[in-house]
């Protein structure tokens, strides 16, 4: 197995995975709750975009320990990451619990689950 797919494993075997309608529904009773998309602009921009609302902060800055947006400020603020498919999302999620966040989630299936399930994304 390669890196890439270890990482993956590990994260999803340690974050719970929320689907597309769960991470809509969360979305709109919990104010609170931050999006994250882990991608580069660049990449988001030339296939799915994010979902509404989402902060991009690139998996890169997670996982090297780089200072986090005031908007991560709190280590109890709900978060659900989404990157296009749901692997760097799930790393992502898994970084971020290793940074002492304690709700966190991924969506299964990532943005492009989020527009298979019939939901706007924002490119």
């Amino acid at each position: 197995m390669c890196e890439f797919s270890d990482k993956v494993d590990a994260a999803k075997a340690a974050v719970p995975a929320v689907t597309p309608q769960e991470a809509r529904a969360r979305k709109a009773g919990e104010p609170e709750i931050l999006f994250i998309d882990p991608r580069n602009a660049e990449d988001i921009r030339s296939t799915t975009g994010h979902i509404p609302g989402a902060l991009n902060l690139p998996l890169g800055e997670i996982e090297a320990g780089s200072e986090l947006p005031a908007e991560l400020s709190s280590p109890e603020r709900p978060i659900i990451t989404a990157c296009q498919g749901g692997p760097m999302g799930a790393i992502a999620a898994h970084a971020l619990q290793q940074r002492g966040f304690r709700n966190v989630h991924f969506v299964d299936g990532g943005t492009q689950g989020w527009l298979d399930a019939g939901y706007d994304t924002v490119r």
